[in-house]
């Protein structure tokens, strides 16, 4: 009897064990923590306020054809007010006309191909809101693709039909509740050919990762989850630690996705020597700093009726 149990506490601990260096891999290919190159790092790094317990995500989706450089096809903030438990989901415009350090105005979404990429991209977030970026994760659309699909897809309501003719990522949507596959689901994130533009498509980018958070929470996920840290290991990149990781998990699933405010930082379309840039309205960026990322108690006024902001 003794025997039997020492048999079975043996076998326990080696899958233990075993699931704890399965996951140390899986970490070890996803941890991506460059230093920024010294002259591009010219003003002195943002420290966390340490009278508030704020924690300031830089989500990003990467647009890369072969082996060219990336760009970033999309750009979220995911903040976190740990004192109040309330989380933002801030959307900037990849053709907002911002300052890079090294490089001068320039589309936003230019800083990943640029010298520093990550480093880089993560810098200028933090210049443009004047908070730090405590942590990114990115991937890129095959990685996109193959994890909604090993997920079974995504349930969303396509508004309306869409379709746009390119030689790489063409898009055909018909409209409709349905379930998205993973070549799908990106067509619909990335579709800007309407009257709303990029602002449209933020919205949209936000409505789906509010879509794909309440699809990794289901208890069906968990039997997928082999396969899918598998992808993600080859195809998400973070600086996160284990620990963060495992606490912004543990964080992730306690979120009720239709609390989380979501902004849209608006913009005039403007054009310079040729090239179409957004500028982004400086009034509603200040205040969507004050209120989702300081996390400051401001004073309620009236929105304008075309406004960009809006929070569930």
């Amino acid at each position: 009897m003794k025997k039997s149990k020492r048999l079975s506490l043996t076998i326990i601990l080696v899958i233990v064990l075993a699931v704890a260096a399965w996951g140390l891999s899986v970490w070890l290919r996803i941890h991506d923590d460059p230093a920024m190159p010294p002259d591009l790092n010219g003003s002195e790094p943002f420290a966390k306020d340490p009278e508030k317990n704020i924690v300031n995500i830089l989500i990003l989706g990467l647009d890369q054809i072969n082996n060219e450089p990336a760009r970033a096809d999309s750009i979220m903030v995911m903040s976190i007010n740990e004192d109040t438990g309330e989380v933002a989901l801030i959307s900037i415009p990849r053709d907002a006309r911002v300052e890079i350090p090294g490089r001068g105005k320039d589309k936003i979404n230019h800083a990943m191909a640029y010298r520093g990429e990550i480093t880089l991209m993560k810098k200028t977030v933090e210049e443009l809101l004047g908070v730090p970026m405590h942590h990114y994760v990115y991937t890129n659309f095959k990685g996109f693709i193959i994890i909604i699909d090993i997920l079974g897809g995504v349930q969303i309501n396509v508004p309306r039909r869409m379709v746009y003719d390119d030689i790489y990522y063409p898009i055909d949507l018909q409209p409709g509740l349905q379930r998205l596959s993973g070549d799908k689901a990106l067509q619909y994130v990335r579709f800007r050919s309407d009257n709303q533009g990029d602002f449209g498509r933020m919205l949209r980018q936000q409505e789906f990762v509010k879509a794909i958070a309440e699809e990794t929470l289901k208890v069906s996920t968990l039997l997928k989850l082999p396969q899918l840290l598998e992808q993600v290991a080859r195809h998400v990149r973070t600086d996160m630690s284990i620990p963060e990781l495992l606490a912004f998990g543990r964080k992730a699933s306690s979120i009720n996705m239709d609390e989380v405010a979501t902004v849209s930082l608006p913009g005039r379309n403007i054009n310079i020597n040729g090239v179409a840039y957004v500028d982004l309205d400086q009034e509603v960026l200040q205040d969507t700093i004050n209120r989702y990322l300081l996390w400051e108690e401001v004073e309620e006024v009236e929105e304008e009726p075309d406004a960009e902001v809006s929070a569930q």
